[in-house]
């Protein structure tokens, strides 16, 4: 009787409301990018949306003063936009479950805001992006429902703070102004891996990652869309941006409304899938920054992609090839057409020391490079560009990580032939007297 009485109520009884909006189920076991489902049909990933603290560290931070004072010092300000999480940024959208991964919203603010504090007392111009998004409106969320890229109102407001700050900035001085406008153009949409692989798990279609693209040009001149890749014209570089998908792409036009808010022409060097280092290493390898330097250079560069992924020579990298102090050509030899070796007997080198390996010509994405001693000892490095990365045939190779102090000859074998001008170059870390 007792069973048939509560199999009445259970019956009697309302069914339990599904969870999800979308019958979703186990997102956050997924193989490929585990995720938890929000209110509003937000979703955020578990492995970096839900992390509280993303590394920084000291010796990143003392790099990142070096390539800040090294860039200044070539009449360009470097701006690092730490962009923060999903999770950081919209934490009243999380769901309860977020406490069960340990994630504090408040906790994860405080780490952002330290490490802000930290670059800017290494003298960086880091300004603080999360207080930023934070405060965006309910009804204009600055990211997408099922992707942890920005939406455009997350990027216009991003832009709209980084107007502020290089307007009030003296690098800015003297910088010619124009009008920039941003109309809507026609529909979009991005086809987000975040997107399907939660769909996967769910019963109804989650949101698309769409909508309508944002164009901008200049109003006050000929029509002239925001520049992509190099400008051609010495004038233009005023402001350069590298960086990764967050301001590659189309739906978040974060150049466009950087020209907006600055009055400046941006030219757009993002790289989608270059992570932390494919964008800038690109471009201050170049050789059309070795011969001009813009007057702004932005490096956005998401909070979970962490400077020091890679060791110390990436930095290291950037640093040596932004003084632009590689002057000192050394004697060479080709044994065979895509090797380039040098006598280091008598030169004088110190471990802070770097050298530039020039191929001579656009296209090389690899050298080796091969030290020998006196005694017998070998050691080698390789250093690569990816495919998505500009193949510009110059590669930086700090000496600190292989150093040894009796170093007598270095060949550099290319992944293809050299070019005529091909040269090895001595980066010393003295500066010459003034």
């Amino acid at each position: 009787m007792i069973r048939l009485a509560l199999a009445l109520i259970l019956l009697a009884a309302p069914a339990m409301a599904d969870p999800s909006a979308f019958g979703c189920k186990f997102t956050a076991t997924a193989s490929d990018l585990p995720a938890i489902e929000g209110r509003n049909g937000m979703f955020f990933r578990v492995q970096s949306d839900l992390r509280m603290q993303h590394p920084v560290e000291e010796a990143v931070v003392a790099q990142m003063g070096r390539l800040s004072t090294a860039l200044a010092e070539r009449g360009t300000r470097l701006i690092y936009l730490l962009v923060p999480t999903k999770g950081m940024a919209m934490p009243q959208y999380l769901p309860p479950e977020a406490a069960d991964y340990l994630f504090d919203p408040d906790v994860a603010r405080a780490l952002y805001l330290d490490d802000i504090a930290r670059l800017t007392a290494a003298g960086v111009t880091a300004p603080d992006m999360l207080t930023t998004l934070s405060d965006a409106p309910p009804d204009d969320p600055p990211f997408f429902q099922t992707d942890f890229h920005w939406t455009a109102a997350g990027a216009r407001t991003t832009a709209r703070a980084l107007g502020a700050v290089i307007t009030a900035d003296p690098f800015a001085a003297g910088l010619p102004r124009a009008t920039f406008t941003t109309t809507q153009g026609p529909p979009g949409e991005t086809c987000s891996s975040m997107r399907r692989t939660s769909q996967a798990f769910c019963r109804d279609q989650l949101p698309r990652v769409e909508a309508l693209t944002q164009i901008t040009t200049k109003t006050d001149a000929p029509a002239n869309l925001v520049g992509d890749i190099f400008a051609s014209d010495a004038q233009a570089v005023q402001i350069v941006l590298v960086g990764t998908s967050f301001s590659d792409a189309p739906l978040g036009n974060f150049a466009g409304y950087l020209s907006e808010f600055s009055g400046l022409d941006v030219v757009n060097y993002a790289v989608t899938g270059g992570n932390q280092f494919g964008a800038i290493t690109s471009y201050l390898t170049s050789r059309d920054f070795a011969e001009t330097a813009p007057r702004f250079l932005i490096w956005e560069n998401p909070i979970y992609n962490n400077l020091a992924q890679y060791g110390p020579d990436a930095m290291e990298e950037l640093i040596t090839a932004a003084s632009n102090g590689c002057t000192i050509a050394l004697t060479t030899t080709t044994p065979t057409p895509t090797t380039l070796r040098a006598d280091l007997t008598g030169l004088s080198l110190a471990e802070a020391d770097s050298l530039l390996a020039d191929a001579g010509a656009d296209g090389a994405r690899a050298a080796e490079f091969r030290f020998e001693t006196a005694s017998g000892l070998i050691r080698t490095a390789l250093v690569q560009r990816t495919d998505r990365m500009l193949a510009s045939g110059r590669f930086f190779k700090p000496l600190a990580t292989l150093w040894h102090p009796d170093f007598t000859r270095l060949t550099v074998t290319f992944d293809r032939e050299l070019g005529q001008s091909a040269t090895l170059s001595l980066c010393s870390a003295q500066k010459a007297p003034q």
